[in-house]
């Protein structure tokens, strides 16, 4: 999958640019604040629905004007015909996201058109931060994947903001009958045991990709791995104490049958201690990845320069994934990443990356390793005032 062109009109400090680029490495590059990252930041756009930097949809808008339209034409790989994405952000109207013409009813019927990888250095949240930025990470790259996925994930949050309102009207005194609290159990633990499965099947595929490339990385010196951690089939999710027995058990496969019944029973069993914090305890919202090198918990013994080649690690697995189950490798966008690599993990990355489309950015064009920015692969595009100018 490619990306040939990209136009903007409107679009955060671009009133308008066309932008065309090579099927191999295109470098953007420019001082600060001057679009860059925006121009990243509209491509990615259509294949999440929503700015990877957490901006609003308005925010998108140029200031003092009413709309922000943009479009991306796509080749894919399997097809010799190219597919056109249009976004149509409006002020005072709904958004229009468009595929070669024809309205998509939903941000969600349009994931999976077009396919990317995003790595910017607030990244290293994957290993670094919270529970919730590792599953932010599985969501966006599975709901890439399988149109289903994002089904179950939108049927999950409805029903969780529903019982947790149920909780709340339970604690301030109403009475709510046992059949209503068996019917949220049902659905939430129906839509949790089918995302369990897709999150427990990415991570194991996920932890086997990382292992190889973070080897390569430090030379076989340590050796990282990811489990996947879930209600739906533990129940202490603080510990990353190893357990010899319940790792082996998870290589055994996912029962997914038996993760929905865990869980049903933790909803039906534990009320009384969800009403008294107003929210429910037990589900797939709660999920965490533990990524661990040589055993010890990465997030608290691994150094900043391993953190980081951890997150390089899961970006380039995410590509890798992409391509063994939709047969074409995604388009790869990094923002100001190379700023906080060394030369040896710069050129690791464009190594590994050959024969994809890669779209950089960064403040100097000599970001690209030596031995590549004399090539006719290399497109160089200087980024100033909103305005994008083909400098080799």
């Amino acid at each position: 999958m490619t990306v040939n062109k990209v136009s903007f009109t409107n679009y955060r400090n671009i009133e308008s640019a066309d932008v065309e680029f090579s099927p191999a490495v295109n470098v953007l590059w420019g001082m600060n604040a001057q679009g860059k990252s925006n121009i990243l930041e509209g491509i990615y756009y259509f294949a999440r629905g929503r700015s990877f930097r957490g901006a609003k949809d308005r925010e998108l808008i140029k200031f003092d004007s009413d709309f922000a339209h943009s479009i991306i034409e796509i080749t894919r790989t399997d097809a010799k015909h190219t597919v056109t994405l249009e976004s149509l952000i409006q002020k005072n109207a709904k958004k229009k996201l468009i595929r070669n013409g024809a309205v998509f009813t939903s941000v969600a019927e349009m994931l999976g058109n077009f396919r990317a990888v995003m790595f910017c250095p607030a990244h290293l949240s994957i290993v670094t931060g919270g529970p919730s930025d590792r599953r932010a990470f599985l969501d966006i790259a599975i709901s890439q994947l399988f149109s289903s996925y994002i089904q179950s994930l939108s049927e999950y949050k409805s029903a969780l903001a529903q019982r947790n309102a149920l909780l709340k009207r339970r604690a301030s005194g109403l009475c709510i009958s046992v059949e209503e609290w068996e019917v949220y159990a049902l659905q939430l633990s129906h839509s949790a045991a089918e995302i369990a499965e897709f999150r427990n099947d990415y991570c194991k595929k996920l932890s086997d990709s990382v292992s190889v490339f973070f080897e390569n990385m430090t030379n076989g010196r340590e050796t990282p791995s990811l489990r996947y951690y879930s209600h739906m089939t533990r129940d202490d999710l603080s510990s990353f104490q190893e357990d010899e027995q319940k790792e082996a058990s998870d290589d055994c496969g996912f029962d997914k049958a038996a993760a929905q019944k865990r869980l049903y029973d933790k909803l039906t069993s534990n009320i009384d201690r969800e009403c008294a914090v107003g929210s429910t305890l037990w589900g797939i919202h709660k999920d965490d990845i533990k990524i661990s090198i040589n055993g010890k918990d990465a997030r608290l013994f691994a150094s900043q320069g391993q953190q980081r080649s951890l997150a390089l690690a899961m970006k380039l697995s995410e590509g890798e994934i992409s391509k063994s189950i939709t047969g074409e490798y995604p388009v790869f966008l990094l923002d100001d990443v190379f700023s906080e690599l060394d030369i040896s993990r710069r050129k690791y990355i464009m190594d590994k990356l050959e024969g994809r489309q890669i779209i950089v950015t960064s403040c100097e064009p000599s970001v690209v390793p030596n031995a590549m920015s004399n090539s006719s692969n290399v497109s160089f595009m200087e980024v100033s005032g909103g305005k994008v100018t083909q400098t080799g």
